[in-house]
């Protein structure tokens, strides 16, 4: 080692920087997650952030039936043919069907979640976009809702093989997981969040659901957030249709000027009313002339709320738990009509009634 100046030259120090691993982490495809509730006057469907619904038929053309190219909720299943909603209704030939009497709610499952592929296609569209095998394979997570059953052996049977044509293309359907969720589920984990942001802590609560056919009111406690029902009462039969019915029998009533009212325009101007100041406004029209039913639509709805003994108890159950300062929420199809939801709300009068943001869809885009 040598010495010069009376220095000492240092020891050359080697710093080792460790390798830094480039290896990227497998990518997890989540799987796209179709939300569908299945209510008796329409099929309702949640995937991909987009809504759709269409009418509970099916009709069910035999083998052999042409098919019309381009329509919405129009399949092939094997050898047979199939419609669903508007295209069922629209559509002759085959055997119409009601997808919810004779307990087919099951047996028609993967009809249903077909129906709700093809009458909003973009998914399928995208999906057969990314594919060139002849059949285009989908795995899916489904979401139940308004099934009324929990016969899983059943449920997973019907939704095991999932095999249908559309658009001339081919598609298999993998459900990967499933889901049953109680009717009205969504509805009570946007009525939580409400609560939430309401700053409330509220235990209790209730979801008054206005559907097609049934009136149901679910009790929900709120335990450590999540909601959970209990004692569901659903009054069948009662639902919106039951209302039209009643707004056709106060409209034949008295002199209507020698006019029949077709049932599907009486349902129209249902959908449309409005209430002002009040006055209940239903305008049916009638070639080129129109006429006012506002107070028909109102005897109509103050017959329902006192003629079906189910939804007369239920309303009065509701008022009871208003008074011990229990809130209530609404949700369902019927509340998006401006009519029955100031009939309803008017009744009940408290503060603690909540029409929901998008009654009509809440249930399913609501779930948390």
């Amino acid at each position: 080692m040598s010495q010069l100046n009376g220095t000492i030259p240092q020891e050359t120090v080697k710093t080792v920087t460790p390798a830094i691993d480039k290896t990227k982490k497998p990518k997890v495809t989540k799987l796209p997650e179709l939300f569908l509730d299945g209510g008796s006057g329409r099929t309702k469907s949640y995937l991909e952030k987009i809504s759709g619904s269409y009418q509970s038929v099916v009709r069910i053309f035999p083998k052999g039936h042409e098919l019309p190219v381009g329509f919405l909720g129009v399949f092939k299943v094997g050898e047979n043919g199939y419609a669903v909603g508007d295209s069922a209704l629209s559509l002759a030939g085959g055997k119409l069907e009601e997808g919810y009497a004779n307990d087919n709610k099951i047996k028609l499952l993967p009809i249903w979640i077909i129906g709700a592929l093809t009458t909003h296609p973009n998914f399928l569209f995208k999906q057969a976009k990314k594919s060139k095998a002849e059949v285009v394979e989908i795995e899916l997570k489904l979401s139940l809702l308004s099934l009324s059953s929990h016969r899983k052996k059943e449920i997973e049977k019907a939704i095991s093989d999932i095999n249908f044509e559309f658009d001339e293309r081919k598609f298999k359907v993998k459900v990967s997981d499933y889901t049953i969720y109680p009717e009205g589920y969504g509805a009570a984990c946007a009525a939580k969040q409400f609560i939430k942001a309401a700053k409330g802590k509220d235990v209790k609560f209730h979801v008054l659901d206005l559907g097609s056919g049934t009136f149901t009111h679910t009790p929900y406690s709120n335990l450590n957030g999540v909601p959970r029902a209990s004692n569901q009462n659903s009054v069948s039969g009662a639902g919106v249709m039951s209302i039209c019915e009643f707004f056709a029998k106060e409209s034949a009533k008295g002199d209507t000027g020698g006019n029949i009212y077709h049932f599907s325009r009486l349902k129209e101007a249902l959908e449309s009313s409005r209430v002002i100041n009040g006055e209940y406004l239903a305008e049916i029209i009638l070639g080129d002339s129109s006429r006012e039913l506002g107070d028909r639509l109102r005897s109509g709805l103050e017959s329902w709320s006192r003629e079906i003994i189910g939804v007369r108890e239920l309303l009065r159950d509701v008022k009871q738990l208003l008074r011990k300062n229990e809130r209530i929420f609404l949700t369902g199809g019927g509340f998006k009509v401006e009519a029955i939801r100031h009939f309803v709300t008017e009744y009940l009068n408290s503060e603690l009634v909540t029409v929901l943001d998008n009654p009509e869809d809440v249930n399913i885009t609501g779930i948390r």
